[in-house]
């Protein structure tokens, strides 16, 4: 369920010549299964068609630069499959791009399906399996899960996925890029989604982390998690679209909801750092949310985040295990909101459907103990420009959020001054793309 997207479009923020897109000088067709090993090559435009399928023991290498366009008319879909490998090196100079098979001037949000790879990762599932969205795409279609927490699926880089993500059913969607019961060992980095059809990111399970992350202008939530995630996800960016919004009237810069029951006491549990969440303010309507939203049977650690111009609140806590997980000493199985800047329209934070944590305590203690900050204003973060029409996420001189970060405690993550996306460096230019409605593929 979707709304169209508005037609006005950003430069990226002060990149004025950003990286040509591909141009292939031959035309080929990808469809049905891989089996054995298939390279696409940067000298050819590709066509996704229907439900594209890497098998288990296939491998799909795409050179740097390479174009493929996703067929509207059969919803095409990349699936890799558990055991199945992908193989997708952009760089920065020549980004991988998958984008709608639609003419300049006519793509649309949920032109195509989009990406979904598979692994062998724990799901806290009652079995510890799964299968995409109760197996709506088609029986053994996407199956996930199992103990191999270092599990390889690949690498996924400098990659664009514009347009895709569509519902099967109702509350049956695929989205820009989801990652299944993915493990440890497989890349995810410098990906963006933009102008997708449901979530941009979502994360069943798995144990996959992912750092330089972009979701632009979706429909439902930027990033999801459900089924015991539990990886690192850090420099992100999150940036919605007052007139783009789902129809539930939840889009979100954070879902975390394991709706259905935890087996085996692992929780989703995230850790989250140097995320910039840019909601779309008094103007989103109601079918926008809050900033952030933790809920159901899940843990989370928020650190040195920014999150602006939420259309409700800039933190939801849903759920009694979200609860005393945020007052709870014990390690790894506690909550961390610190160190993090919040604005939201209606207010800071949300409790609800937990006892023993109000609103009032939750903002003392996330002000007093914790290191947060309220913020009066938008504005008052020191970013740059939150305007779609010049959006700019680096820091002004003289910010706040320059010298806000605090890594104690936290292992595995970059350790940078600043919190936020992004200080004065912006590592998106080159390779994403802020205006693909208008680029000549």
């Amino acid at each position: 369920m979707f709304l169209a997207a508005s037609m006005g479009f950003v430069a990226c923020s002060d990149d004025d010549n950003p990286t040509p897109p591909p141009t292939g000088s031959a035309e080929g067709t990808i469809e049905g299964q891989i089996t054995g090993s298939r390279t696409l090559s940067a000298d050819t435009v590709y066509t996704l068609k229907g439900y594209v399928r890497v098998m288990d023991g296939g491998s799909l290498t795409i050179e740097a630069g390479t174009l493929i366009k996703g067929d509207k008319a059969t919803k095409a879909a990349l699936i890799v499959e558990r055991g199945g490998q992908i193989h997708a090196q952009g760089t920065a100079e020549d980004p991988i791009v998958f984008t709608s098979n639609q003419p300049k001037g006519s793509r649309a949000i949920g032109d195509w399906a989009g990406v979904i790879i598979a692994g062998k990762a724990h799901v806290n599932t009652a079995d510890g399996t799964g299968q995409y969205e109760g197996g709506v795409l088609g029986t053994g279609v996407a199956a996930y899960g199992g103990t191999n927490d270092a599990d390889n699926s690949g690498e996924f880089y400098y990659v664009r996925i514009e347009y895709a993500g569509i519902p099967i059913e109702v509350d049956k969607e695929i989205n820009g890029l989801t990652l299944c019961g993915v493990g440890s060992a497989t890349q995810v980095h410098h990906v963006q989604v933009s102008f997708g059809g449901d979530d941009g990111f979502e994360f069943f399970g798995g144990s996959v982390s992912a750092h330089h992350l972009v979701a632009y202008r979706t429909t439902d939530d930027d990033f999801d998690f459900d089924q015991g995630y539990n990886g690192s996800l850090q420099f992100g960016i999150s940036v919605k679209d007052p007139g783009v919004a789902d129809d539930a009237g939840t889009s979100r810069g954070i879902e975390l909801e394991n709706k259905g029951s935890v087996t085996g006491d692992v929780y989703s549990r995230p850790v989250i750092s140097n995320f910039t969440f840019v909601g779309p303010g008094a103007d989103g309507g109601t079918r926008h949310g809050a900033g952030v939203h933790f809920g159901l049977n899940s843990r989370f650690v928020f650190r040195n985040n920014i999150v602006v111009n939420a259309k409700t609140v800039a933190v939801e806590i849903n759920g009694q295990t979200a609860a005393d997980a945020l007052l709870s000493n014990t390690a790894g199985s506690n909550a961390e909101l610190k160190n993090n800047l919040l604005f939201g329209i209606d207010g800071d934070f949300k409790v609800s459907n937990a006892t023993g944590l109000t609103v009032d305590l939750l903002r003392e203690n996330a002000v007093d103990n914790w290191g947060n900050t309220i913020l009066a204003a938008a504005a008052d973060a020191g970013i740059e420009s939150i305007d779609l029409s010049s959006l700019n996420l680096k820091l002004k001189t003289g910010a706040t959020a320059k010298t806000g970060a605090n890594f104690e405690g936290l292992t595995g993550l970059t350790t940078v001054a600043y919190q936020g996306a992004m200080d004065t460096e912006d590592w998106t230019a080159g390779w994403a793309n802020w205006d693909p409605q208008n680029t000549d593929y």
